[in-house]
């Protein structure tokens, strides 16, 4: 399997080294803990060893590698949000600490669908102009 190459299509292309270093092929990818992550792989971010392991579940999702009881804590910790509507999508972007850019993908009438679609540059750009907003915004304020 290349690791290296899913590695980067889940956006984390940084990483691709130490996959490469760690000798993780195909089957060790798919057994791989978030212990192995962080103290093996060194992945620094909590954050995207998060990411690694949602999409290490999709992944034996779509391949039917995981148990009932496997694939029901799986979609418990990480929802599908296909069909969900811009007010569902911005509920989750609350809820999972990413509440200061669920406006910007609110006012967009980013649902589900389309934020699944969005590559890692559209998401980014979404971002980074909330980013500006609010940048613009406490300039503003101390302005004033």
């Amino acid at each position: 399997a290349d690791v290296s190459g899913w590695v980067a299509r889940v956006g984390l292309h940084e990483y691709r080294g130490a996959f490469g270093e760690g000798l993780v092929d195909g089957r060790r990818l798919l057994g791989l803990t978030l212990h192995e992550l962080e103290h093996e792989l060194l992945i620094p971010s909590a954050e995207h060893r998060m990411v690694i392991e949602m999409e290490l579940g999709e992944l034996k999702l779509r391949n039917g590698l995981l148990s009932t009881a496997e694939r029901a804590r799986h979609r418990k910790a990480h929802p599908c949000i296909e069909g969900w509507s811009a007010k569902e999508v911005r509920k989750l972007l609350e809820a999972t600490g990413l509440g200061r850019f669920a406006a910007a993908f609110f006012s967009r009438g980013v649902g589900g669908d389309e934020l699944l679609r969005m590559s890692g540059d559209e998401l980014r750009a979404v971002m980074a102009e909330q980013a500006s907003r609010e940048e613009a915004s406490a300039r503003e304020a101390a302005a004033q």
